[in-house]
């Protein structure tokens, strides 16, 4: 009897052992298979080198999402260009490489071109730029476009208040004196901005900018004073417009296919932590720019003062790109102009 107990016994050891194993292979929590417990992941890609100031708020908004979303969301910085080339991000979110990137919407005008709009808020007035940002239905619209076309939602300003200008290795005395110089644009707006001046537009992306300046493949770019510093191009810049032409509007996109499949709860972590940074990144960036300047000043840099004339020629050379959308976005143009025209002058 005594043996036929611990044979009894001996077995049911035996059998929650196999039961506690096969739990841990297979059972809720087991490696590829999450729970509902487990913490969405999002992974992040950007643009540009992970060392250059302009993913530092990109950085900062990662480490705010992970902070109010313990538990619920991690995400998660893969790399920058050595991962997935600039200009190819896009295509990365869509194919699955990754599932976030911080870039820039000129990148990607090509597919989706009502991105682009949002350049041409007034960049000398944050208050006008923030509400046509989002206190309008403008970007509901543009988020609609990217959905069709890109397969995109753009979520955060991590890049704004960063002015681009016309900065140029060859000295100049104004705007006049770009008629006929190479000068490297990014996007159709800025393209369309370079050739209203009589300039030749030359796209380059940014990381291959200053050895192209050096060699004069180039003679100058439009350029924010901040990333110029920050990419090392010290050196090469002799003078600079100083009124900028319009704002970074760089940011966080994430692939619809995510997007769509996220908690409700983790969507609003995502979308308040970009509202309530937004106003800060702006100040972030026009001072990075000012500091940056006066670094550059000190290594050479000579900064033209515009006057009021010359500074709404710059208006109308950006606002040139309107007709693009309206000709190229049949759907979604006329009604972004609409909205978006009294906070672009």
């Amino acid at each position: 009897m005594d043996r036929h107990r611990a044979w009894l016994g001996g077995g049911l050891f035996a059998g929650l052992v196999l039961c506690a194993i096969a739990f841990a292979l297979w059972g809720p929590g087991a490696a590829g298979e999450a729970t509902a417990a487990d913490p969405v992941v999002i992974r992040g890609i950007t643009a540009w080198p992970l060392d250059c100031n302009c993913v530092s708020q990109y950085k900062r908004y990662i480490d705010e999402v992970n902070k109010r979303g313990r538990g619920k969301v991690e995400w998660k910085l893969l790399g920058g260009p050595e991962v997935v080339k600039p200009f190819e991000q896009f295509q990365a979110l869509r194919s699955g490489i990754a599932d976030a990137t911080h870039t820039a919407p000129g990148y990607f005008v090509g597919e989706t071109i009502e991105g682009g709009i949002f350049e041409l808020l007034d960049p000398n007035d944050f208050d006008k730029f923030l509400k046509g940002l989002r206190g309008t239905e403008a970007m509901d619209v543009a988020n609609q476009a990217y959905r069709e076309k890109s397969g995109v939602r753009f979520v955060a300003l991590t890049i704004g208040g960063t002015g681009f200008r016309f900065m140029m290795a060859k000295p100049i005395n104004g705007l006049d004196d770009l008629k006929g110089k190479r000068i490297r644009a990014f996007g159709s707006l800025t393209a369309k901005v370079v050739q209203h001046f009589g300039g030749a537009p030359v796209t380059i992306p940014p990381h291959e900018l200053y050895p192209a300046l050096q060699r004069g493949v180039v003679d100058g770019a439009i350029r924010a004073p901040d990333d110029a510093w920050s990419f090392g191009e010290r050196d090469v810049y002799k003078s600079m417009i100083g009124t900028p032409i319009q704002l970074a509007t760089g940011g966080v996109f994430i692939a619809t296919r995510v997007w769509d499949k996220l908690p409700k709860d983790v969507q609003q972590i995502l979308s308040s932590v970009a509202i309530e940074l937004e106003p800060q990144v702006l100040r972030y960036f026009r001072d990075s720019d000012n500091k940056a300047i006066e670094n550059l000043k000190a290594k050479g840099l000579k900064v033209i003062e515009i006057g009021p004339a010359d500074q709404k020629r710059q208006v109308e050379a950006r606002s040139l790109y309107w007709e693009d959308v309206a000709t190229k976005s049949p759907k979604h143009g006329a009604r972004l102009r609409a909205i978006l025209e009294p906070y672009s002058k």
